[in-house]
């Protein structure tokens, strides 16, 4: 890997924070639209997707905020990481678009 772990670092913090913020409004509108959020099998399905996606952009922006990664493998650590990114995400447009469906 060419570069360090800051030269990845913002457009990743930059983008998942994008991500979060869209991700809280669904849910905040989700919720006000209908008043209670769950209302069958399908609902619980996507609730929990999406909270998943979540909590993994969280531990995502928690590593890539940690300055202090040890005596890790920069380029290790960033490959992790940047599979947590990618599945977050993945995991988050999937949640979306079985609400979409649903």
């Amino acid at each position: 890997m060419h570069g360090e772990l800051k030269d990845y670092r913002q457009p990743m913090v930059t983008s998942l924070g994008i991500m979060l913020g869209f991700l809280l409004n669904f849910l905040a509108g989700w919720g006000i639209r209908s008043g209670q959020p769950i209302e069958d099998l399908a609902d619980a399905i996507i609730l929990g997707d999406i909270v998943l996606a979540v909590v993994l952009m969280c531990l995502t922006l928690y590593r890539m905020l940690n300055a202090n990664i040890g005596t890790r493998d920069p380029a290790t650590y960033y490959q992790f990481t940047l599979r947590l990114y990618i599945g977050s995400i993945a995991l988050a447009f999937a949640g979306l678009m079985l609400a979409l469906l649903v």
